[in-house]
């Protein structure tokens, strides 16, 4: 049980260093900003917009036959 719970916390302890790295884009444009540049935030905003919403297209192209039946059902039952 202590092995297991010992080995947990060593491979948490390793994980912390790759969580605080951040992502290249990111961090490319927060050091070309200027400290008194505003419009940083914006770019990361779209940024992350940007990678939220590609997975949710992919799924849609995948699964867009379902979906639509499900639409097709629900509005039926209405």
């Amino acid at each position: 049980m202590f092995r297991k719970f010992f080995i947990l916390v060593v491979l948490l302890c390793v994980q912390v260093v790759s969580f605080a790295q951040g992502c290249s884009t990111c961090r490319a444009q927060i050091e070309s900003s200027q400290k008194a540049d505003l419009s940083v935030g914006q770019g990361l905003n779209l940024g992350i917009i940007f990678l939220m919403i590609v997975p949710y297209i992919i799924l849609f192209l995948l699964f867009r036959k379902k979906i639509k039946s499900f639409f097709k059902d629900f509005r039926a039952l209405q």
